[in-house]
């Protein structure tokens, strides 16, 4: 085969499993040889510049820089969508269409999340990328296509060949959740202000003038709609025409002829949104029927067949009674702010976090001040802003404390924060073993964090290693100790010690590291052992690690303190599998999607019972799942399952299977 006729197959093939990937979320290769054919490529182009392709996936690295960006005036203007606010002006905007169409029956309604991201239109030419615009006016956008080019999920060349030659899709950049917390982790390591929330990020990293910072960004892209549907009977068959195409949409849909059913749906996004992957501001209904959408038309700026649903705001307003300080496992020191009970969404509030010194710096909160709290899925909520009271004298902004309040040690300020440098501080040593302990981690389920606290302050434990030198004796000298929850806390230690290589390096509190790169480290390595001294070069190349987290890694395994006390672990009898080591394979290839309450086991419970035997976990009812896993109240989930004929099972059954 010709270099030219390589070039081409491997360009193919590579978008072929990014496709598999991205989209269909069913690889048919590892990581590992995804990087052999994409290094591959990359040597033959650099050797051959002239027989580059367009939709290279080599030209998603990002490396134009621009001056400014240029007017792109749309094809169509991008419409916005009228709020409704409540169910009973959801059921008024089903009887008004009704009306408009003088129809007595049901109406076929396609309901959709409504993803908190930054709208943006992507033109195509004969199937291939063209260019990209943001929203602007509606009328008229910026130019961001050489931005976009670098998103991983957005395909430069279309799959097939039954799509119309000019093409336009329309959908929302977003950021993950769990990718927004690790990139804010990044960027507080380095001193950076971190990003206020996921949509500011995405906003924020789709209008950088080099494109090389934004393909540094964990950017996706949802499709939601293109100019070209006339062709479709309805929106649903359009959108899954877009994903053959290669375009990722939401899975989590529901088309029904049921209003009430769209409510349901809309209470179970809102009920379930702390743990979507993505950040939702609502949901979306439209008119299903092509034709129908066409009967309706628009009013101003809006379609008459489609409205936005807008959830309750879960904020209030309330005073700030005091400022205290906790210290992390870290000894980064974070306010507090203790506050008058109020209650959010149905739960009270007492405290609400400030982030940092310069998150208090910026909102300015002072004790006594009256402040708006908002609860968006954190433990503890946060601050929004200050109500200012004309006439009301404010009391001396909050100083941090000059001394650690936990262990007396100097403070000093780094970037952002503010910290105790004693790795011996009791509370440093404290939420490192609370984080070692918690359930997405070692997950010792019968010690709780008030029982570590005593060990600690009794110096019967200081590391990991001596949790597992611990015995019934030892534990019976603490205070509301008795044999029995000695024994079962012995018990729960013993067992932890089988323990997932993700789990375990998740567990071991390292900086910038959580769950989801300990999982993307597991697909690389095999062996703790492996990562025992390693170097910046062996790291390179894994999705969603940058310098910073590289060189966090680096550092740790390159300290002979943190080897010895991984060896101690392990000397101790802590077995280390890795994930792709299964339990078993009995349901490789398979896709669960869990619903509703259980008694017997935790939602990450199932999830890890099912990921240990090969299988995999998904937000959302498709075609392609395999069970769907029902509790107690399963909700809309349950009901789409029954409508596209997916199989249900119960906890009981499932651990039969």
């Amino acid at each position: 085969m010709d270099i030219k006729s390589r070039i081409n197959t491997l360009v193919d093939e590579l978008n072929y499993h990014a496709y598999r990937y991205y989209i269909l979320d069913d690889p048919e290769i590892s990581d590992s040889e995804y990087d052999t054919l994409f290094n591959e490529l990359q040597r033959l182009e650099k050797q051959n510049p002239s027989l580059v392709l367009s939709y290279s996936p080599t030209q998603k690295v990002g490396f134009k820089v621009l001056d400014n960006f240029t007017k792109v005036k749309h094809r169509f203007p991008m419409l916005s969508l009228s709020n409704v606010f409540n169910y009973e002006e959801l059921e008024g905007f089903d009887e008004r269409v009704k009306k408009l169409l003088n129809i007595n029956k049901p109406i076929e309604y396609i309901a959709e999340p409504k993803l908190d991201g930054l709208a943006v239109a992507i033109r195509y030419e004969n199937g291939l990328y063209v260019k990209a615009a943001t929203r602007g006016d509606g009328e008229v956008g910026e130019d961001i296509t050489e931005n976009i080019r670098t998103i991983k999920n957005v395909p430069l060349k279309m799959f097939g060949d039954d799509f119309p030659k000019v093409f336009e899709i329309r959908g929302e950049v977003v950021i993950p959740t769990k990718r927004f917390e690790e990139l804010n982790r990044q960027k507080i390591k380095a001193d950076e202000k971190p990003f206020a929330n996921p949509r500011n990020a995405a906003a924020g990293s789709v209008r950088q003038l080099d494109s090389k910072i934004t393909s540094q960004r964990p950017l996706y892209f949802y499709a939601h709609s293109f100019t070209e549907e006339e062709s479709f009977k309805s929106h649903s068959d359009a959108l899954n025409k877009a994903k053959e195409w290669g375009f990722m949409v939401p899975e989590n849909i529901l088309v029904t002829k049921d209003i009430k059913k769209v409510e349901s749906f809309f209470s179970e996004l809102i009920e379930s949104r702390d743990k979507l992957p993505v950040g939702i501001d609502g949901g979306v209904i439209k008119v299903n029927s092509i034709e129908l959408q066409k009967e309706l038309g628009y009013i101003a700026r809006s379609p008459r067949w489609a409205v936005a649903w807008k959830p309750p705001a879960q904020n209030a307003v309330t005073t700030v009674n005091s400022i205290t300080v906790q210290v992390g496992r870290t000894g980064v020191l974070t306010p507090v702010a203790e506050l008058e009970p109020v209650e959010v969404g149905g739960v009270e509030i007492k405290r609400a976090t400030l982030h940092n010194a310069s998150d208090l710096e910026k909102k300015d909160v002072r004790v006594g001040d009256t402040v708006v709290i908002e609860r968006a899925g954190d433990v503890i909520p946060s601050i929004v802003r200050v109500i200012s009271v004309k006439d009301v004298k404010r009391n001396a902004p909050f100083t941090f404390p000059k001394q650690c309040p936990e262990c007396g040690t100097h403070t000093h300020r780094d970037g952002v924060n503010f910290v105790c440098t004693n790795t011996k501080c009791p509370a440093r040593i404290k939420e490192a073993i609370h984080h070692f302990i918690s359930r997405n981690s070692m997950n010792i389920d019968g010690v709780g964090e008030k029982l570590i606290d005593q060990l600690v302050e009794k110096r019967f434990i200081n590391t990991f290693s001596d949790i597992y030198t611990l015995n019934e004796a030892t534990l019976l000298m603490l205070e509301r100790m008795g044999a029995k929850s000695a024994k079962n806390s012995m018990d729960a230690i013993n067992a932890s010690k089988n323990v997932t290589m993700d789990r375990f390096i998740n567990a071991l509190g390292i900086d910038l590291i959580g769950q989801e790169s300990s999982k993307e480290l597991c697909k690389r390595f095999s062996k703790i052992e492996d990562l025992f001294h390693i170097k910046k070069e062996a790291l390179e190349n894994i999705y969603g690690f940058g310098p910073n987290i590289i060189e966090s890694l680096v550092s740790y395994f390159n300290d002979n303190k943190n080897i010895e006390e991984i060896k101690k672990l392990l000397s101790l009898g802590v077995n280390i599998s890795n994930r792709s080591e299964n339990t078993s394979n009995k349901f490789n290839g398979m896709t669960f999607v869990i619903t509703g309450s259980f008694e017997e086991m935790t939602r990450d419970e199932i999830t890890k019972l099912i990921e240990d035997h090969g299988g995999k976990v998904s937000s959302s009812v498709s075609k392609k799942t395999s069970y769907v896993v029902a509790g107690k109240e399963p909700g809309s989930k349950l009901e789409k399952a029954e409508e596209l004929g997916v199989k249900i099972t119960d906890l009981n059954k499932l651990k039969n299977l």
